[in-house]
Protein backbone atom coordinates (compact mmCIF):
# COMPACT_ATOMS: atom_id res chain seq x y z
CA UNK A 1 0.00 0.00 0.00
CA UNK A 2 1.41 3.08 -0.80
CA UNK A 3 -0.09 6.30 1.37
CA UNK A 4 0.42 10.15 0.34
CA UNK A 5 -0.57 12.45 2.59
CA UNK A 6 -1.24 16.46 1.66
CA UNK A 7 -3.51 18.98 3.61
CA UNK A 8 -6.32 18.06 1.94
CA UNK A 9 -6.66 14.86 2.32
CA UNK A 10 -5.17 11.00 2.73
CA UNK A 11 -4.45 9.10 -0.91
CA UNK A 12 -3.86 5.30 -0.13
CA UNK A 13 -2.88 3.37 -3.52
CA UNK A 14 -2.82 -0.42 -3.77
CA UNK A 15 0.04 -0.74 -6.04
CA UNK A 16 0.19 -4.76 -6.41
CA UNK A 17 3.38 -5.56 -8.11
CA UNK A 18 3.63 -1.92 -9.63
CA UNK A 19 6.04 1.02 -8.64
CA UNK A 20 4.46 4.09 -7.46
CA UNK A 21 5.70 5.66 -10.96
CA UNK A 22 4.38 3.12 -13.15
CA UNK A 23 0.96 1.82 -11.46
CA UNK A 24 -1.86 1.88 -13.99
CA UNK A 25 -4.62 -0.08 -12.66
CA UNK A 26 -5.06 0.62 -8.89
CA UNK A 27 -7.44 0.69 -6.18
CA UNK A 28 -7.51 3.53 -4.08
CA UNK A 29 -9.03 5.52 -0.78
CA UNK A 30 -9.22 8.78 -0.57
CA UNK A 31 -9.62 9.45 3.41
CA UNK A 32 -10.94 13.74 4.04
CA UNK A 33 -10.41 15.47 7.11
CA UNK A 34 -14.02 15.95 7.68
CA UNK A 35 -13.69 11.73 8.41
CA UNK A 36 -15.34 10.89 5.19
CA UNK A 37 -13.53 7.85 3.15
CA UNK A 38 -13.96 7.54 -0.38
CA UNK A 39 -13.15 4.59 -2.78
CA UNK A 40 -11.66 4.74 -6.03
CA UNK A 41 -10.71 2.51 -9.22
CA UNK A 42 -8.16 4.54 -11.00
CA UNK A 43 -7.73 2.80 -14.92
CA UNK A 44 -5.25 4.93 -17.73
CA UNK A 45 -6.34 5.01 -21.48
CA UNK A 46 -3.72 2.56 -22.62
CA UNK A 47 -4.79 0.26 -19.57
CA UNK A 48 -8.28 -0.11 -20.83
CA UNK A 49 -7.37 -0.76 -24.10
CA UNK A 50 -5.27 -3.66 -22.85
CA UNK A 51 -8.48 -5.05 -20.71
CA UNK A 52 -10.31 -4.88 -23.62
CA UNK A 53 -8.03 -6.74 -25.83
CA UNK A 54 -8.06 -9.17 -23.48
CA UNK A 55 -11.50 -9.62 -23.13
CA UNK A 56 -11.32 -10.35 -27.26
CA UNK A 57 -9.63 -13.12 -26.30
CA UNK A 58 -11.47 -14.15 -23.16
CA UNK A 59 -14.84 -13.49 -24.63
CA UNK A 60 -15.73 -11.50 -21.85
CA UNK A 61 -18.05 -7.68 -22.12
CA UNK A 62 -19.05 -9.22 -25.79
CA UNK A 63 -15.75 -10.33 -26.92
CA UNK A 64 -14.22 -7.06 -26.01
CA UNK A 65 -17.08 -4.75 -27.47
CA UNK A 66 -17.44 -2.99 -24.51
CA UNK A 67 -15.73 -1.98 -21.23
CA UNK A 68 -17.83 -2.07 -17.73
CA UNK A 69 -17.58 1.50 -15.89
CA UNK A 70 -18.10 1.10 -12.14
CA UNK A 71 -19.81 3.62 -9.99
CA UNK A 72 -15.80 4.71 -9.02
CA UNK A 73 -13.99 4.56 -11.69
CA UNK A 74 -11.83 7.36 -12.75
CA UNK A 75 -9.82 6.80 -16.22
CA UNK A 76 -6.55 9.09 -15.78
CA UNK A 77 -4.42 10.17 -18.86
CA UNK A 78 -1.17 8.92 -17.06
CA UNK A 79 0.41 6.40 -14.62
CA UNK A 80 1.61 6.81 -11.53
CA UNK A 81 0.80 7.46 -7.88
CA UNK A 82 1.18 11.57 -8.58
CA UNK A 83 -1.71 11.84 -11.45
CA UNK A 84 -3.58 9.86 -9.23
CA UNK A 85 -3.12 12.19 -6.52
CA UNK A 86 -3.57 15.60 -8.57
CA UNK A 87 -6.71 14.03 -10.10
CA UNK A 88 -8.31 12.78 -6.17
CA UNK A 89 -7.53 16.24 -5.20
CA UNK A 90 -9.09 17.87 -7.99
CA UNK A 91 -12.33 15.68 -7.17
CA UNK A 92 -12.39 16.66 -3.64
CA UNK A 93 -11.50 20.52 -4.52
CA UNK A 94 -14.56 20.54 -6.77
CA UNK A 95 -16.72 18.39 -5.00
CA UNK A 96 -17.22 16.27 -8.13
CA UNK A 97 -16.01 13.12 -5.55
CA UNK A 98 -19.19 13.53 -4.62
CA UNK A 99 -21.02 12.04 -7.15
CA UNK A 100 -17.52 10.26 -8.79
CA UNK A 101 -16.33 8.04 -5.95
CA UNK A 102 -18.19 6.12 -3.92
CA UNK A 103 -18.52 7.30 -0.01
CA UNK A 104 -17.46 4.17 2.84
CA UNK A 105 -18.26 6.17 5.71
Amino acid sequence: MHKITTDDLVLEVELGGDTPETVENADAWVSLPDGTRWSATFLTYAEVGRIMVRHRETGESLGGRYFPWGPDMVIVSAPGVREMLAVATELVATGEHLHTLRRLR
